[in-house]
C-alpha cells in the first residue's frame, strides 16, 4: 500500500536528467525512488560504495554533512553489501 510522500530538494538539471532517463527505460520517479528505498532495505545500507570523491559537484556543506554521516558509523558498518539479483514488488 503506497500511503507516505517523500519530498527532497535536487538540482533541477539533475532531476531532469534523471527522469529522462527513466523515461526510456519505463520508471516513473516514484517507482524509482520505491525500488531505491526497497534496495536500501534488502542491503540494510546504500546499494552502492559511498566515497566523497565519487560525487560530482558536491557543495562544501553537503560534503561536511556527508562526513558527519560517515564518522558516526564504525569501520564495520562501513563493509559493501554485494547482492545477486533482487525481485522487488512495488
Amino acid at each position: 500500500m503506497k500511503d507516505s510522500t517523500v519530498t527532497a530538494r535536487i538540482n533541477s538539471h539533475l532531476k531532469r536528467e534523471a527522469e529522462d532517463i527513466l523515461k526510456k527505460i519505463g520508471l516513473s520517479s516514484s517507482t524509482a525512488i520505491s525500488l531505491f528505498y526497497s534496495t536500501v532495505v534488502l542491503n540494510k545500507g546504500l546499494p552502492f560504495r559511498l566515497r566523497l570523491d565519487s560525487v560530482p559537484n558536491m557543495s562544501l556543506e553537503e560534503q561536511k554533512e556527508t562526513e558527519k554521516i560517515l564518522k558516526k558509523h564504525s569501520p564495520s558498518d562501513k563493509r559493501i553489501v554485494k547482492s545477486e539479483s533482487i525481485e522487488v514488488s512495488l
